[in-house]
C-alpha cells in the first residue's frame, strides 16, 4: 500500500509541474500540439491510407464535381445537369487544390491534415478559454490522437474542412462572451455559413447557436452581434441561393440532400443506420432509377418530395417503428466503429473489442466534465449546441458514427475538464 501511496504522490506531482510548465510556455505548448497532430497524421497517411490513394464511396462523387468545375462545365450531376444534391464549399476546396496541384489526391490529404492540425489548436485555444491552460493541454492532447480525425484525413469527405471551420467559429463565439469587436460575430457568421455548405448536418447546430446568441445576459450588444452574424450568413448563403433559384427555380439555401436521408432512415428495412435506394429496398415498383438522385425526368428537389413523402407515409403508418427505430439510430450515432450508414462499412469483431472499453471510459470522463461545468451554461453551449444538434438529427434522420465525429471534438474537451478537476483536487488532498 506505500509503495502505490508513493507512485500516487509523485504521479500528481509530476502532473503539477507540467501544467505549471504549461502555464509558462503557452506557445511552445501550441506549437507542440499542432506539430504532434501533424506528425501523428501524416504517418497514419503515409503508413495506412496512401497519399494518392483514389478516393471512395461519397469521395468519388465531390472529386467528380471538383473535376467538372475545372473542366468548365459548370456545378453538374453525372447526366450533366445542374445539382444542388452536394452543397459547393468541398468541391470547390478539391478544386482549388487540384489546379495547384494537377489533381493530386495527395496534395488534399496532407492539406487535411494541416487543416485538422489546426483544429487540435482551436481546442487548445477553445478550451484556455472555457476553462484554464491545464484543460487546454488535455483538451489538445485528446483530440491530437483521437482516432476518428485521424482516420477522417484520409477520407476525401468535407468533415476535416468542416471540423475546422466549425471550432474555429466556436473559438470566435467563445472570444465573443468578453469581447465587442462586431469583427468576431461576422467571422462566426461567415464561418458558420461555409460549415453548413460543407457539411449540411451542422445547420441545426447553427440555428441553436442564433438562439444562444439572443438569450439575455449571454453577450454583450446581442442585436448587434446577432445582425453580425447574420449578415456573415447572407454572404456565404447569398450567391449559393441565387444559383440555385436561377437554376431550379426553387428555394435551396444548402442541399436537395435533406429529405432523401429522411427516406434512408425512416422504411420498412431501415435499422438504424441508413438504406441505399434500390429496386431491392424501394417498396414499390417506381423505383428511383438515379439512387440518391432519384427519378429520371424530374427535378433533385421533386425526387426529395418523393422521398419525403414515402417517408412520411411510413411514419404515420408505424409511429411505434419510428420510436423503435430511435435508440438504434442513437446507437450507431455514439458507436465508435459503424463507419457509414452503408451496408458493409462496419468495423471487424476485433476492432470492435478493442475499441469499445476505452471508448466507454472516455464517454463517462466527457459526461463528468459536462455535470462539472453545467452552470456555466451559457459559456459551454456552443460546444454542447454541436452534441444537441446531431442527436436530434439523427433521431429524425439517421445514425453513422461518420455524423457523430464532430461530437468527439466538443466531448474532447468536457473530458479534458473532467481529468484536470480530479487530478486537481488530488493535488490539493495530497500531503
Amino acid at each position: 500500500m506505500a509503495i502505490l501511496y508513493q507512485a500516487r504522490v509523485a504521479i500528481l506531482r509530476r502532473y503539477e509541474k507540467a501544467m505549471t510548465w504549461t502555464h509558462q510556455h503557452e506557445r511552445t505548448v501550441l506549437l507542440g500540439a499542432f506539430t504532434v497532430a501533424l506528425l501523428i497524421r501524416v504517418l497514419y497517411l503515409t503508413l495506412f491510407v496512401g497519399l494518392n490513394t483514389p478516393p471512395q464511396y461519397d469521395g468519388i462523387g465531390y472529386d467528380l464535381l471538383a473535376s467538372r468545375l475545372l473542366e468548365g462545365k459548370g456545378y453538374i450531376n453525372d447526366w450533366a445537369e445542374p445539382t444542388a444534391f452536394r452543397p459547393p464549399v468541398y468541391p470547390m476546396f478539391l478544386a482549388g487544390v487540384y489546379l495547384l496541384t494537377n489533381h493530386s489526391f495527395g496534395a488534399v490529404r496532407a492539406l487535411q491534415a494541416v487543416l485538422d492540425s489546426f483544429t487540435v489548436m482551436f481546442v487548445f485555444l477553445i478550451a484556455r478559454e472555457l476553462a484554464n491552460k491545464r484543460v487546454a493541454l488535455l483538451a489538445a492532447t485528446g483530440a491530437a490522437i483521437y482516432p476518428l480525425l485521424i482516420f477522417e484525413t484520409g477520407e476525401m469527405y468535407p468533415e476535416t474542412l468542416s471540423f475546422f471551420l466549425q471550432f474555429a467559429t466556436v473559438w470566435c463565439l467563445v472570444l465573443m462572451l468578453r469581447m465587442d469587436h462586431l469583427v468576431l460575430p461576422l467571422a462566426a457568421g461567415v464561418m458558420m455559413g461555409l460549415t453548413v455548405l460543407a457539411r449540411p448536418t451542422a445547420a441545426p447546430w447553427v440555428l441553436l447557436v442564433l438562439v444562444w446568441a439572443i438569450v439575455p445576459s449571454v453577450l454583450h450588444s446581442p442585436v448587434q452581434k446577432l445582425a453580425a452574424m447574420l449578415l456573415g450568413l447572407m454572404v456565404v448563403f447569398g450567391p449559393w441561393t441565387i444559383r440555385n433559384y436561377n437554376a431550379f427555380k426553387e428555394f435551396i439555401p444548402i442541399s436537395s440532400l435533406g429529405t432523401i436521408g429522411l427516406w434512408s432512415g425512416n422504411n420498412p428495412l431501415a435499422q438504424g443506420g441508413g438504406v441505399m435506394p434500390t429496386p431491392q429496398t424501394w417498396n414499390g415498383d417506381d423505383y428511383p432509377e438515379r439512387g440518391w438522385y432519384g427519378w429520371e425526368g424530374i427535378s433533385e428537389m421533386e425526387s426529395g418530395r418523393r422521398f419525403a413523402a414515402k417517408a412520411l407515409q411510413w411514419i404515420r403508418d408505424n409511429p411505434f417503428g419510428f420510436v423503435r427505430l430511435i435508440p438504434l439510430k442513437l446507437l450507431y450515432l455514439w458507436s465508435p466503429v459503424s463507419y457509414s450508414t452503408q451496408f458493409g462499412r462496419q468495423a471487424p469483431a476485433v476492432l470492435v473489442a478493442l475499441a469499445l472499453p476505452p471508448y466507454l471510459v472516455f464517454l463517462v470522463f466527457a459526461g463528468v466534465g459536462i455535470f462539472i461545468v453545467r452552470k456555466a451554461w451559457k459559456q459551454i453551449f456552443p460546444l454542447l449546441a454541436v452534441i444537441i444538434s446531431i442527436n436530434m438529427l439523427a433521431i429524425i434522420y439517421v445514425g453513422a458514427t461518420r455524423y457523430g465525429i464532430p461530437m468527439g471534438v466538443s466531448l474532447v474537451i468536457f473530458a479534458a475538464i473532467s481529468v484536470d478537476h480530479l487530478f486537481y483536487h488530488s493535488i490539493q488532498a495530497a500531503p
